[in-house]
Parts: structure tokens; sequence; C-alpha cells
């Protein structure tokens, strides 16, 4: 009975031991697939979606602050390409203080020009941003076509209200002069 007891306890402590063991196999596992080396993290690796939505997220103050980053930063050949897609997504925030839609679209298709080892996610975004942009500029340009016939129309209307009152006021005068020619008629008759 005795026996029994501890080769009991042992199969116990042996599979307890083996639980253990597979779950530290399996956490050290994960960790190394979750983790990558920060030399193996390249701009390809950044996705621009990632980087519209940490934008999205920032206040006025806060998008100046990488603007200046980004501004100032080292000018490395084999970034320049994505820091140009950060400046692209930063002038294209619906944000009045950094909203710079041609200025975008401009480095946009310079982008496009020279970048050719984007991955598809970006290249995707990209073209999304390019039509997004494209429907912008057309809005933006018939604002202004907008803008400027209704500042003719308006110019228009103030001189035709101008000479109507020119001719209101030659009516008055004329009506008075009809009305002293009447009552110097009244007096004489």
């Amino acid at each position: 009975m005795i026996l029994k007891s501890m080769y009991f306890n042992v199969q116990r402590a042996k599979q307890g031991i083996s639980w253990a063991s597979i779950i530290l196999i399996t956490c050290l596992s994960s960790a190394c697939q979750l983790t990558a080396p920060l030399s193996n993290i390249t701009s390809d690796s950044i996705n621009y979606s990632q980087y519209y939505l940490w934008l999205k997220s920032l206040d006025n103050e806060q998008l100046l602050q990488e603007e200046q980053l980004l501004l100032t930063s080292q000018q490395d050949q084999e970034d320049t390409p994505f820091r140009q897609g950060k400046f692209i997504l930063l002038y294209s925030l619906p944000n009045p203080v950094l909203y710079q839609p041609y200025k975008a679209k401009r480095l946009l298709n310079e982008l496009l020009l020279v970048s050719h080892n984007m991955s598809q996610d970006n290249v995707a975004f990209t073209m999304l941003l390019r039509d997004q942009l494209n429907i912008q500029l057309k809005l933006l340009e018939k604002k202004v076509r907008a803008g400027e016939a209704f500042t003719k129309q308006q110019h228009e209307q103030r001189l035709t209200i101008e000479q109507l009152t020119k001719q209101l006021q030659q009516v008055n005068q004329q009506l008075l002069l009809l009305k002293q020619i009447d009552q110097n008629i009244n007096q004489r008759g």
C-alpha cells in the first residue's frame, strides 16, 4: 500500500514536471516568434495605415511636433521614401493645421516614381490615398471656381443695385420736379 502510494506520487510529480516543461517551452518559443530583433525592422515592415491611424489620434500640437521631427531627422537615403510617405500622410490629414493636399499629391507622385520595394499593403494604401487626394483636389478646385463665380455674380449684382439706385434717385428727382410744376400750375390757375 505504501509502495503504491509512493508510486502514485512519483507519477503525479513526473506529470506535473512534464506539464510545466511544456508550458515553459511554449512560452519561450512564442516569445521568440512575437518579438523581432530591432535590426530586422525596416521601413518596409512599417505599415502606412498604422502610421495614419496613429496620426489621427494626435492633437494639433503633437502633429506639429511630428512634422518637426520628420523635418529634422537624418536624411538616410534608404529611409527617404518612407519619410516621404510619412510626410504625405501628415499633409493629407483633414486637419486645418497641416492640411496641404497639393503638396501631399506632389510628394505622392514622386514617391510612386522612386519606390519600387514597398509592401503590397503600402502600395494599396498609397493608391487609395492617391485616389482620395485626386477627389479632394477636384473638390477644392470646384470650390475655388464656385467661390470665384459667386464673387463675380456678387460684383455684378452690386453694380446692378448701384445702377438701379441711381435710376431710382433720378426718377424721384423727376417726380419732385413734376410735383413742383403741378403746384406752380395749381397756384396760377
